[in-house]
């Protein structure tokens, strides 16, 4: 009686990709951390800013895990007939979960997301619905094409951590975690040899489409301070780079050893997730937030057991749902 249980769960964890959710809210939960803190910040939602910190997490986690599991169930479902022939063990593919089931889970979080943006902030609900929109676009088109998916990845991450505060000053760490996700998005895609295949050309759109992206980041934030907040200072920059420079040693390291290029870019997309919390924690040591960092710290630690226990069990069950450590 538990085993089928825990493959429902399971198969339900994957077709929405729930590890991925701790990506989505670490960028929400460091928005926070930081605004709260930084007395340059003016437009954050006011229930976010005068909340307890603990509600104001738990709306941000609410809004991040809505959105993250919209966008996993939607891949699922629009994925479903490729997936009958390149990735039969996937849920809706090999009959654990329905097409209908996936859609229905898909528009549940998407609502759970828009009734606590809207119980926010109007503004909130309506950069929610941006990214919401950004988010299926992708899945229904744009993914499908390598340089129009990978700016439009960036999109979903840049309005994903604005959400809470449009008029954030300090843009850089959106400006990292887009740049981020796009490059290891551009890699697993290569590693997996998907078609159509990157084209230096598609890489050279992809780059000037994430320039744009920072660009128009800059911009919205200039009359609150052009291109740096004072509030942070140049050496606390070690931080940021150095976690940058590591994901990057590491990520060869992984990918060199892998047992096949498709594993190789299953681990770089889980890893790239989650390395996106060790960003917001750099930033966070930075500035000398030593409080939100531990916070946060926290939240990616809590990713790394739900990651292990999820393999576990997968492996207890005997079933290759395609979460190895």
């Amino acid at each position: 009686m538990i085993r089928p249980l825990i493959v429902n769960l399971l198969s339900t964890v994957q077709l929405t990709r729930l590890t991925h959710a701790f990506a989505a809210v670490a960028n929400l939960w460091f928005i926070i951390l930081w605004s709260r803190e930084i007395n340059l910040e003016h437009q954050m939602a006011a229930r976010i800013s005068e909340s307890p910190l603990w509600i104001a997490l738990a709306l941000a986690s609410v809004l991040g895990v809505g959105l993250s599991t919209y966008g996993g169930a939607l891949n699922d479902v629009f994925d479903a007939n490729r997936d009958t022939t390149f990735a039969p063990n996937r849920p809706i593919p090999s009959g654990r979960i329905s097409a209908q089931t996936a859609a229905v889970i898909g528009f549940v979080s998407l609502l759970s997301a828009l009734l606590v943006a809207a119980v926010l902030d109007q503004t909130v609900l309506l950069v929610t619905l941006f990214c919401a929109a950004a988010i299926l676009f992708y899945n229904a088109a744009a993914k499908y094409v390598p340089g129009v998916g990978l700016v439009t990845l960036g999109v979903v991450y840049a309005s994903e951590m604005l959400i809470l505060n449009l008029g954030l000053r300090f843009v850089w760490p959106i400006m990292l975690v887009v740049g981020h996700a796009m490059v290891v998005q551009a890699a697993a895609y290569r590693l997996e040899q998907k078609r159509p295949r990157l084209t230096p050309l598609t890489i050279i759109g992809g780059a000037i489409g994430y320039v744009a992206i920072c660009v128009f980041l800059l911009w919205q934030s200039r009359e609150k301070g052009w291109l740096w907040d004072p509030a942070f200072p140049w050496v606390g920059l070690i931080w940021p780079v150095a976690a940058a420079l590591l994901f990057l040693i590491s990520s060869v390291h992984k990918v060199r050893f892998a047992s096949s290029p498709a594993f190789a870019a299953e681990k770089l997309q889980r890893y790239g997730s989650l390395w996106i919390g060790v960003y917001g924690i750099c930033w966070l040591l930075g500035t000398g937030l030593w409080a939100g960092a531990a916070i946060l710290a926290c939240l990616v630690a809590a990713a790394v057991i739900w990651m292990m226990v999820v393999r576990d069990l997968g492996a207890w069950i005997e079933q290759p749902i395609g979460y190895r450590w």
